[in-house]
Protein backbone atom coordinates (compact mmCIF):
# COMPACT_ATOMS: atom_id res chain seq x y z
CA UNK A 1 0.00 0.00 0.00
CA UNK A 2 1.30 3.46 -0.82
CA UNK A 3 2.50 5.68 2.00
CA UNK A 4 0.17 8.60 2.62
CA UNK A 5 -2.76 7.09 0.77
CA UNK A 6 -6.09 8.37 1.94
CA UNK A 7 -8.93 5.90 1.83
CA UNK A 8 -11.76 4.38 3.78
CA UNK A 9 -13.35 0.95 3.75
CA UNK A 10 -16.99 0.07 3.40
CA UNK A 11 -17.34 -3.35 5.01
CA UNK A 12 -20.06 -5.83 4.16
CA UNK A 13 -21.38 -5.90 7.71
CA UNK A 14 -24.59 -4.13 8.63
CA UNK A 15 -24.94 -2.03 11.77
CA UNK A 16 -27.02 -4.90 13.20
CA UNK A 17 -24.10 -7.30 12.75
CA UNK A 18 -25.00 -9.83 10.03
CA UNK A 19 -23.12 -9.92 6.72
CA UNK A 20 -24.62 -7.91 3.89
CA UNK A 21 -26.12 -9.89 1.01
CA UNK A 22 -25.70 -10.65 -1.85
CA UNK A 23 -22.15 -11.83 -1.36
CA UNK A 24 -20.97 -10.18 -4.61
CA UNK A 25 -22.16 -6.71 -3.57
CA UNK A 26 -18.62 -5.28 -3.57
CA UNK A 27 -17.96 -6.31 -7.17
CA UNK A 28 -21.32 -4.92 -8.25
CA UNK A 29 -20.71 -1.60 -6.49
CA UNK A 30 -17.18 -1.25 -7.91
CA UNK A 31 -18.61 -1.97 -11.33
CA UNK A 32 -19.93 1.62 -11.28
CA UNK A 33 -16.34 2.76 -11.90
CA UNK A 34 -15.01 -0.24 -13.80
CA UNK A 35 -14.24 -0.25 -17.49
CA UNK A 36 -12.73 -2.38 -20.22
CA UNK A 37 -9.03 -2.03 -20.95
CA UNK A 38 -7.50 -2.02 -24.44
CA UNK A 39 -7.49 -5.84 -24.47
CA UNK A 40 -11.17 -6.11 -23.64
CA UNK A 41 -10.65 -7.09 -19.99
CA UNK A 42 -12.85 -5.77 -17.19
CA UNK A 43 -10.74 -3.72 -14.73
CA UNK A 44 -11.68 -1.93 -11.55
CA UNK A 45 -10.87 1.73 -11.01
CA UNK A 46 -8.03 2.71 -8.69
CA UNK A 47 -10.58 4.77 -6.76
CA UNK A 48 -12.95 1.96 -5.70
CA UNK A 49 -11.85 -1.67 -5.48
CA UNK A 50 -13.32 -4.79 -3.88
CA UNK A 51 -11.17 -6.06 -0.99
CA UNK A 52 -11.13 -8.61 1.79
CA UNK A 53 -10.19 -7.01 5.10
CA UNK A 54 -10.18 -8.81 8.43
CA UNK A 55 -11.97 -11.70 6.73
CA UNK A 56 -14.83 -9.49 5.55
CA UNK A 57 -15.78 -8.43 2.03
CA UNK A 58 -15.51 -4.71 1.50
CA UNK A 59 -14.83 -1.83 -0.85
CA UNK A 60 -11.72 0.34 -0.55
CA UNK A 61 -12.59 3.88 -1.64
CA UNK A 62 -9.98 6.58 -2.24
CA UNK A 63 -11.05 9.86 -0.62
CA UNK A 64 -9.91 11.78 -3.72
CA UNK A 65 -12.92 10.31 -5.56
CA UNK A 66 -15.05 12.97 -3.87
CA UNK A 67 -13.12 15.66 -5.80
CA UNK A 68 -12.67 13.72 -9.06
CA UNK A 69 -16.20 12.35 -9.47
CA UNK A 70 -18.63 13.75 -6.87
CA UNK A 71 -21.67 11.98 -8.36
CA UNK A 72 -20.09 8.53 -8.12
CA UNK A 73 -18.79 9.30 -4.62
CA UNK A 74 -22.31 10.29 -3.53
CA UNK A 75 -23.72 7.12 -5.14
CA UNK A 76 -21.27 4.92 -3.20
CA UNK A 77 -21.89 6.76 0.09
CA UNK A 78 -25.67 6.65 -0.39
CA UNK A 79 -25.43 2.89 -1.03
CA UNK A 80 -23.45 2.38 2.18
CA UNK A 81 -25.80 4.60 4.17
CA UNK A 82 -29.07 3.13 2.88
CA UNK A 83 -27.82 -0.40 3.57
CA UNK A 84 -26.39 0.58 6.99
CA UNK A 85 -22.92 -0.75 6.12
CA UNK A 86 -19.98 -0.24 8.44
CA UNK A 87 -17.45 2.39 7.28
CA UNK A 88 -13.91 2.41 8.67
CA UNK A 89 -11.50 5.27 8.21
CA UNK A 90 -7.89 4.80 7.07
CA UNK A 91 -6.40 5.04 10.55
CA UNK A 92 -8.71 2.30 11.85
CA UNK A 93 -7.92 -0.14 9.04
CA UNK A 94 -5.32 -2.85 9.16
CA UNK A 95 -4.92 -4.79 5.92
CA UNK A 96 -2.64 -7.76 6.37
CA UNK A 97 -0.47 -8.89 3.42
CA UNK A 98 -2.45 -12.10 3.03
CA UNK A 99 -5.62 -10.01 2.94
CA UNK A 100 -4.34 -7.54 0.40
CA UNK A 101 -6.54 -5.95 -2.19
CA UNK A 102 -8.23 -8.44 -4.45
CA UNK A 103 -8.07 -7.21 -8.01
CA UNK A 104 -10.21 -9.39 -10.16
CA UNK A 105 -9.79 -9.65 -13.87
CA UNK A 106 -12.90 -10.70 -15.72
CA UNK A 107 -12.37 -11.90 -19.25
CA UNK A 108 -15.42 -11.89 -21.42
CA UNK A 109 -15.08 -14.10 -24.48
CA UNK A 110 -16.40 -12.66 -27.69
CA UNK A 111 -18.04 -15.08 -30.09
CA UNK A 112 -19.50 -14.53 -33.47
CA UNK A 113 -22.93 -16.06 -33.74
CA UNK A 114 -24.48 -17.07 -37.02
CA UNK A 115 -28.18 -17.74 -37.23
CA UNK A 116 -29.73 -19.82 -39.96
CA UNK A 117 -33.27 -18.88 -40.91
Amino acid sequence: MQAGSEFFLILGVTSEGPPFRPSDWAERLCGALASYDNRGRWVYSNYAQPVICQGKIGVRVEKILQDIDPATYQFIMAFASSNRLKIELEEEVIIHPQESIVVQEIVVPVRKLTFAM
